[in-house]
């Protein structure tokens, strides 16, 4: 019986240290939550002149240098 009730927290407390193990923190990020109007395109440095898929704005592209371009041929830069 005694061992019973000193088993009984080590397993609690090695699961315990587990489960904190196993937490990741992130940094998170907020964007507004807007997008320009008549996207067209998105273009960024790690894919050159390659046509993306557009964000919304510029938080949610997430990469430094990408530019949105409009349908009335305005570039939002991304900086």
């Amino acid at each position: 019986m005694a061992s019973i009730k000193f088993a009984l927290p080590v397993a609690l407390l090695l699961c315990g240290i587990m489960v904190i193990g196993c937490i990741q923190v992130t940094e998170a990020k907020i964007c507004p939550q807007f997008c320009f109007d008549g996207i067209e395109y998105m273009t960024c440095p790690s894919t050159g002149d390659k046509h993306l898929k557009p964000a919304c704005n510029c938080c949610i592209a997430d990469e430094k240098g990408c530019a949105i371009y409009l349908n009335n041929g305005q570039v939002v830069n991304c900086t």
